[in-house]
């Protein structure tokens, strides 16, 4: 699998993997765009007290994109001398640098930042960290890495000392256990001040929110209830070919990776390692922490902010997949193109004005066209329901949410409204 995908769809990078002696056990792949030389400090510093480990840092600039406070192109620069300045250089082709210190760790610093190797605007972090994560794979196939497990973090983040256990820790998710493969890690994670307490304050009413999105989805039964950071990961080299890698987006490259990895295996999220993210401003990518929080600061009540998705639409969720649940046995009794809907009606799960609800969500989800393809590839209700809730995956269930609440009373709402529906549960 991994010698398809290295052949076929990794990026041309890993075709300059060519006469590198070294060994290492671990290797850590981190994007990182306009960063300054205090984050090349830390990575330094951890390398310092972890031999044997390999840092695949890829410094990009997006095309077209520039920064209003300075040139961005100027920081990328300086953090490729800093890593330069602080080992020993030695191995380089074409837009790859490999750079050695004292402990026998590297950093392989990968330039997609210089004229005519930018990356394009709208495959930005995606792209960057696919370019990082292949070249792990390409080490791993060729056995400079020993560790078949690819680490993904991020320029914000401060690694703890146990970082490398993470792939170690319990491989039973929730309580769980199934003699299913592990797929990927998802480190738990907190975020901590970097000096402006008003962007922490609005950062830690984000992070509730996210936590409080994952807290619905475990309480519904879905497959899908884990967090969702690029910094946070850790993913098997087999698993990561399987999926073909990180899709290549400007955003939200780490949630299609994870949702594609969970139809291969599990997502297991331990308690520990824990990693810290700094909370700071940010405009890198279109969506997702940065702009969330530059949004809730604009509001000025942070508590107020109305952020949270109502619990009863989790509530809504789980009757949903309990009746597909059922649906799985019913299809092989009595079979007919809209049976579905009149099983919805006699299922005995669903209230009589939630009925038509669920109905015309499912109908806009195109749930017919996938209701007739699981049935066509399914020979028995264990198989018919293995298809049914891969396509109602992470991504389906965000949007299932996001109609349910279209089409009910239940808009969003703030951290104090939040708190206050789930004590009174």
């Amino acid at each position: 699998m991994s010698e398809k995908y290295l052949k076929h769809y990794a990026e041309p990078e890993v075709n300059a993997l060519k006469n590198i002696a070294a060994v290492y056990q671990h290797c850590v792949c981190i994007p990182a765009f306009d960063e300054s030389t205090a984050f090349i400090d830390r990575v330094i510093r951890f390398i310092e007290q972890h031999p044997a480990s390999l840092f695949i840092i890829v410094l990009n600039q997006p095309s077209g994109k520039t920064n209003t406070r300075h040139d961005s192109n100027k920081n990328n620069l300086a953090c490729q001398q800093a890593l330069q300045n602080n080992g020993q250089f030695i191995w380089a082709n074409q837009n790859l640098q490999l750079v050695n210190y004292h402990n026998q760790s590297a950093a392989l610093v990968v330039d997609r930042f210089s004229k005519g190797l930018t990356i394009p605007a709208n495959q930005g972090v995606g792209l960057a960290r696919k370019i990082a994560a292949d070249l792990a794979l390409q080490l791993i196939s060729q056995q400079v890495i020993s560790c078949p497990w690819i680490y993904s973090t991020d320029a914000d983040v401060r690694l703890p000392d146990n970082y490398f256990t993470l792939h170690q820790q319990e491989k039973s998710p929730n309580n769980e256990n199934k003699p299913e493969v592990v797929a990927a890690y998802v480190a738990h994670y907190e975020h901590i001040s970097a000096g402006n307490n008003e962007i922490y304050q609005a950062t830690q009413v984000y992070q509730a929110r996210l936590n409080a999105y994952v807290d619905g989805l475990r309480y519904a039964g879905s497959a899908y209830a884990f967090h969702t950071l690029g910094s946070t990961l850790c993913v098997n080299e087999k698993h990561y070919a399987q999926v073909r890698g990180f899709p290549k987006r400007a955003a939200g490259e780490d949630f299609y990776l994870l949702n594609k990895l969970r139809k291969t295996g599990l997502i297991v999220a331990p308690k520990q390692p824990i990693i810290q993210i700094e909370s700071r401003q940010s405009n890198r990518v279109p969506f997702g922490t940065g702009p969330a929080v530059d949004e809730i600061q604009l509001l000025g009540d942070y508590q107020k902010a109305e952020i949270f998705y109502h619990p009863e639409l989790f509530n809504w969720l789980k009757k949903i997949l309990q009746w597909l649940g059922l649906l799985s046995t019913a299809s092989f009794t009595q079979r007919g193109d809209h049976q579905w809907q009149t099983h919805i009606a006699n299922s005995g799960i669903f209230l009589s004005d939630e009925q038509s609800i669920i109905v015309n969500v499912l109908e806009t989800l195109n749930f017919t066209l996938a209701y007739k393809h699981c049935l066509a590839q399914s020979r028995d209700p264990r198989h018919f329901d293995r298809h049914m809730r891969e396509w109602f995956d992470g991504s389906k269930t965000l949007k299932c949410l996001h109609l349910l609440r279209g089409q009910s009373c239940y808009s969003n709402i703030s951290q104090d409204r939040y708190r206050q529906l789930i004590n009174d549960s």
